[in-house]
């Protein structure tokens, strides 16, 4: 017999089965999706180039999407809202703040600069220049050189111009040019350029090579008078992580699973650093592994005095006045989505 009771539980049976097939055939939630913007191609970018390609960011539920804009244009995208994330440097940070641009770091993935300045060893040898000299003492062989750089304001100019500093030499001192790591390379081989700030594994090969010898060498945290100093910046808007705390966090999650593969894994991490610059031999990419490992700043949290180091390099590169340094670092930092 069919009672009221037995048409309500069937009925209820009936909507339990719909909402189960339901849930089995509904789409899964689509991962979010954000940008990161780099300011070059180098080796300094391996915890992020694994990130990407092992699917670290995936598995935290967010799809990451990488280009790149040179030097200090990353900043400039984070702020026009163009990118939600891009990877900077502490004196580019404090210098955009320095000018009203609010952006904060979330993580530091590097110690140390991890940028060399390299000049032709030919140059060298004409000049009888001592590579165990005082910084001071070596920053002179860059007077009147054409020295190359990413970008100006870059990373690699600001350690430029305060290595020359060492030596009193001002940027006019120099004729800086400006090129991408691939046509740095090129201009080196035919003698276009004599020197070059730039980072693994550029600085590697010359070295590997014998046609280039090191005026400053981070992995001593050269120059010293601004180590330690917060590189490989994690930056965002001030208002972007408080407005997206749990998309952050992962980030800075899917950032720091690479990083540890970094620190750990030789093997792996070398082969992801042969994947992605296929052109330099195994000499050179071990070479550079070994200054990644030992630069690499696990947990990524933001040192303010690494952070007051920076915005120091930039007045002595010339980027800004002794009084347009900043007083106070605290309002740049913000390490709550690091769950190290």
């Amino acid at each position: 017999m069919v009672t009221p009771e037995w048409l309500r539980s069937a009925g209820f049976a009936l909507a339990a089965v719909l909402t189960g097939a339901a849930l089995l055939t509904a789409p899964a939630r689509a991962a979010d999706q954000v940008t990161l913007a780099l300011p070059s191609v180098n080796v300094s970018f391996t915890s992020l180039y694994l990130a990407e390609d092992m699917h670290l960011w995936s598995d935290q539920g967010i799809e990451v999407k990488t280009m790149v804009i040179p030097g200090v244009g990353t900043n400039n995208a984070v702020i026009n809202g163009s990118v939600q994330f891009a990877i900077g440097s502490s004196d580019a940070i404090t210098r955009g703040w320095a000018h009203g641009q609010h952006m904060q770091a979330i993580g530091a993935g590097a110690k140390k600069t991890r940028e060399w300045v390299m000049i032709r060893k030919d140059i060298a040898d004409a000049a009888h220049y001592d590579p165990n000299a005082p910084l001071a003492e070596r920053a002179k062989i860059l007077k009147g050189k054409t020295i190359a750089v990413t970008a100006i304001g870059s990373l690699p100019d600001a350690v430029l111009r305060s290595v020359a500093a060492e030596a009193n030499i001002h940027a006019d001192d120099m004729s800086i040019s400006t090129m991408l790591p691939p046509e740095i390379m090129a201009a080196w081989k035919t003698k276009r350029i004599d020197g070059f700030s730039n980072a693994m594994p550029y600085a590697q090969q010359v070295m590997a090579d014998g046609s280039g010898v090191m005026v400053s060498d981070p992995t001593k945290g050269e120059p010293t008078k601004f180590f330690p100093i917060a590189a490989s910046i994690v930056t965002v808007r001030a208002d972007y992580c408080p407005a997206h705390a749990e998309l952050c966090t992962k980030f800075m999650n899917g950032m720091i699973a690479g990083m540890k593969i970094v620190v750990s894994d030789r093997e792996k991490t070398l082969a992801e650093m042969k994947k992605r610059f296929p052109a330099f031999d195994e000499k050179v990419l071990a070479m550079a592994y070994d200054a990644l490992k030992d630069a690499e700043n696990l947990p990524p949290r933001v040192d303010p005095a690494a952070i007051e180091n920076g915005d120091r390099m930039n007045v002595a590169a010339g980027f800004l006045k002794p009084d347009e340094k900043l007083k106070d670092y605290a309002p740049l930092i913000d390490n709550r989505y690091i769950k190290e």
